[in-house]
Parts: structure tokens; C-alpha cells; sequence
């Protein structure tokens, strides 16, 4: 089983931004979206009008500062690869500890699995929860939907 990466988040954290598990680039990294073909950070500068910034630390700022958060819905889970359809055995993670700190108002899934598990479990039931396509590198081929779609989804909260 591999385990997921800790929460991003503080106590100003609104919007609570979830993907299934990480890429296998992203555990050996240890960041949040670290394969380079995953569109996320670009989507996020480009929606906050800075430039595209590579150092890990001033990306997360970048979201803690507009009060957004990262997190996957599972804690551990068993996987060749790094696609999500590759996943097998899951256990979630405890959503508790951060709903207590943080005011969340706005869960935003990173592709159809989490979303999937959120629904299925029942995550948040007193949260909005909107899916958006996957920001991985096997969804490219669906650039400008993706990005209208988490564009209307970060701006539910601006």
C-alpha cells in the first residue's frame, strides 16, 4: 500500500481541493501535481493572473493565500501506475481533523474519482461539492473545458 501526502491547508482555508491519490511523480517528490504534464499549477497561476512560478513552496502559498487547499480522498491505497482506472484497494482519508480548523465552504474534485468517492461515501454531506475534469496529463485532450470548468468552480468563491 502507498500512503498519500499530508493535507495543505490553514485555518483561512475556504476551498478544499481534492484528487484521488498521488502520481507516482508526485509521491517521489512529495508535492501536490509534481509530474510535469499535469496541468494544475498552470491552471492556477493563469486563473490568479501571476506568473507561472516552479518553486514548490511559492505554489502553495499561492493557494493558501487565496484560501484553497489541497488534499486527495484517499490516505492509502494499492497502485501500478499513476492512473486512477490502475486503483485497487483504498482506505480514505479522516476529513475530520480539517473541517474542524477550517471553515470549508467549497470542495472541488480533481477528476471523476474523487468525485466518485465523495459521492459514494457521502464525504460532505453539508458541503458543496463540484466535480472538474482532471488536471493529470491523460486528460489534455480536453484543455478548454477543463479550464472553463474550474474557472466557473473558482469563481463560485472569489
Amino acid at each position: 500500500m502507498q500512503r498519500g501526502l499530508d493535507p495543505i491547508f490553514n485555518k483561512d482555508t475556504r476551498i478544499l481541493i481534492l484528487g484521488s491519490a498521488p502520481s507516482e511523480m508526485s509521491l517521489k517528490k512529495q508535492q501536490y501535481y509534481g509530474n510535469n504534464g499535469n496541468q494544475f499549477w498552470k491552471m492556477m497561476f493563469a486563473f490568479f493572473n501571476v506568473p507561472f512560478e516552479t518553486d514548490y513552496d511559492k505554489r502553495v502559498a499561492l493557494l493558501l493565500d487565496h484560501q484553497i487547499g489541497l488534499w486527495d480522498v484517499y490516505h492509502l491505497f494499492e497502485r501500478e501506475g499513476s492512473l486512477d482506472t490502475s486503483i485497487k484497494t483504498v482506505e480514505l482519508n479522516d476529513f475530520s481533523d480539517i473541517l474542524t480548523k477550517a471553515n470549508i465552504q467549497l470542495i472541488i474534485t480533481n477528476g471523476k474519482k474523487a468525485y466518485d468517492e465523495v459521492l459514494e461515501n457521502n464525504l460532505f454531506p453539508d458541503i458543496t461539492v463540484i466535480p472538474c475534469i482532471s488536471t493529470s496529463g491523460a486528460a489534455n485532450g480536453f484543455m478548454e473545458k477543463r479550464r472553463q470548468q474550474w474557472y466557473e468552480a473558482l469563481e463560485m468563491v472569489r
